[in-house]
């Protein structure tokens, strides 16, 4: 598939005009691109953006359309066209493809003057959307502050194509990150299964375990087939096909690949997972290659912490090298986890945990309406009232949530809700990286369990290597020893370590086989639904044509 996207952009630069290319004038363009809005056959263009690339080519034309081999060409440049937006995922009714098509089979002087704005304006979306600039995620996701550097487009697309270089210039501007282009051979191969049908599902019914036969069982073995997790199978299997060895090893590899509980059997969860039906896999992919391409130009860096939310995961990168991998509890549905991208740049031991209002409200209140002595029990105090710090005197099971306006502490020790160790970093959200006295919650699968905090299994490893490059020697056994004099105080990291809180819910492991994990804050459909476009409407405005 890679080398089937390098032919296809060898077909782009053919089409550069000769200085004689006199069929279509430079007044013509200017006295078109001067009117308010500039349409053909009903197809609005971008009349900024035109009149800032033609304006840099002193408004001669782009694109020669003279003879027939040129045609013939023209048709392969088309294509060519189609192969970049299908193999970036990006939505061809953006793009006036049919037209275009439509106006080559009449070739003459008016449609090939309507063809010169058309490929111009379809370049200039297409360097566009692969450099992630039609739309703006911040208005999608709370917190989104990745950006990419910002890019004269109309100007720099003049410039390649008068040095030749329309190819090396729209590739420069997709990510070059790997994970892009997996993805992208990700979405070739699950296209492809969606062209040949995608998928069976399977019935709704009781788990099934290994050794286990009936239809349901068939089905199993169909739907892993058809996703590559077994051969495919010439024969129908028989109705009453038995849960075997093979089947239950294509179970767990696909348990891994998709972020559930590896037990070999298959419950509800598992259920859910494989009904999920191609066309969203699809969808998947296509929003994370977007996502990808408004992340900056320079990301990753070589040293750096990722937490990726649908994978509940943290990764540690120094070097380029992944030295660490844990787990972690991000936010839940309703209390979701921000993108963030900041720097961590310093340790709380002990921490003092200051609760936030809307927590106390929503999540304390309710407890101490059922048990009145919580505070005390857990080591909180009301902050201020030294009568009264456990709230024994007050009427808890009557108050309303907008009454509550207490302001609670929670001491530290082992009961702290923020655990052990607390990793700040710059956010607009009072989200941060902690411990957890819950180790319990790390046993689940899905662990959207926390206000949107970050939950570290393991902080005191992560300590180790954020200090490592410290003075002192702060391996686990000094990491230790501070949380045991029972002290709260301040530790600055003596190199700062970025951080980035990403949505990557498709991704490729280490051997390169691609991993699924569940679209828990529908991010993905939503960032689907923005993407696609609305049905399109005539123009509602006379707008001169070509």
């Amino acid at each position: 598939m890679f080398r089937k996207f390098c032919l296809a952009l060898s077909f782009l630069a053919v089409f550069t005009a000769t200085a004689h290319a006199d069929w279509f004038s430079g007044p013509d363009l200017q006295k078109i691109l001067g009117a308010p809005q500039v349409a053909v056959n009903g197809y609005e263009l971008s009349r900024d953006e035109l009149n800032t690339f033609y304006a840099a080519r002193n408004f001669r034309p782009a694109w020669d359309f003279v003879g027939r081999e040129n045609n013939e060409t023209f048709s392969a440049f088309l294509a060519s066209i189609e192969q970049l937006i299908e193999y970036h995922g990006l939505q061809s009714d953006d793009y006036p493809l049919a037209l275009m098509r439509e106006l080559t089979s009449a070739p003459d002087s008016d449609n090939k003057a309507k063809l010169e704005l058309l490929v111009s304006d379809t370049l200039l979306r297409l360097a566009h959307d692969l450099h992630g600039d039609i739309l703006d995620l911040a208005d999608v996701y709370q917190g989104w502050n990745f950006r990419r550097s910002d890019i004269d487009i109309p100007t720099t697309l003049a410039a390649a194509i008068a040095a030749n270089g329309l190819n090396e210039y729209i590739e420069s501007l997709a990510p070059k990150n790997p994970a892009y282009r997996q993805l992208a051979q990700a979405l070739h191969i699950y296209r492809a299964m969606a062209e040949t049908g995608g998928w069976p599902t399977i019935e709704a019914g009781p788990a099934l375990h290994p050794k286990d036969h009936g239809p349901r069982i068939a089905q199993l073995r169909a739907r892993l087939a058809a996703e590559g997790y077994l051969p495919q199978i010439s024969l129908p299997e028989p109705e009453n096909g038995v849960f075997d060895e093979d089947l239950r090893k294509a179970v767990l590899a696909y348990q891994t690949r998709n972020g559930l509980g590896t037990d070999g059997n298959i419950g509800a969860k598992a259920l859910e997972a494989l009904n999920v039906p191609a066309a969203t896999r699809i969808d998947q992919i296509m929003a994370n290659m977007e996502r990808w391409r408004h992340m900056p130009d320079d990301f990753p860096p070589d040293y750096y912490v990722l937490v990726n939310i649908p994978d509940v995961s943290v990764i540690i990168v120094e070097d380029g090298k992944i030295i660490y991998r844990g787990l972690v509890i991000v936010g839940r549905t309703d209390r979701k986890t921000p993108f963030i991208q900041s720097t961590i740049r310093s340790m709380i031991v002990n921490p003092i945990w200051h609760v936030p209002t809307k927590i106390a409200r929503k999540d304390i209140l309710p407890k101490l309406r059922k048990d009145p002595h919580y505070l005390e029990k857990l080591g909180f105090v009301i902050k201020d009232d030294t009568n009264d710090p456990y709230g024994d005197d007050i009427d808890w099971r009557s108050m309303r949530e907008r009454d509550f306006n207490f302001q609670l502490r929670q001491a530290p020790g082992d009961q702290n809700s923020l655990g052990r160790l607390k990793f700040d970093f710059n956010n607009d959200f009072a989200v941060y990286m902690h411990g957890t006295p819950h180790q319990e919650l790390f046993k689940k699968n899905e662990r959207n369990l926390s206000s949107g905090c970050i939950r570290l299994q393991e902080p005191e490893q992560v300590a180790e290597i954020f200090l490592a490059h410290n003075k002192d020697h702060w391996d686990i056994k000094h990491i230790e020893d501070e949380i045991n004099a029972n002290k709260t105080h301040w530790v600055g990291l003596a190199k700062p370590i970025p951080i980035y809180v990403v949505y990557w819910s498709v991704f490729t492991d280490d051997e390169g086989r691609v991993n699924f994990r569940k679209d828990v804050y529908d991010y993905d459909k939503f960032l689907m639904d923005n993407l696609r476009p609305e049905p399109a409407s005539p123009a509602t405005q006379s707008t001169p044509t070509p």
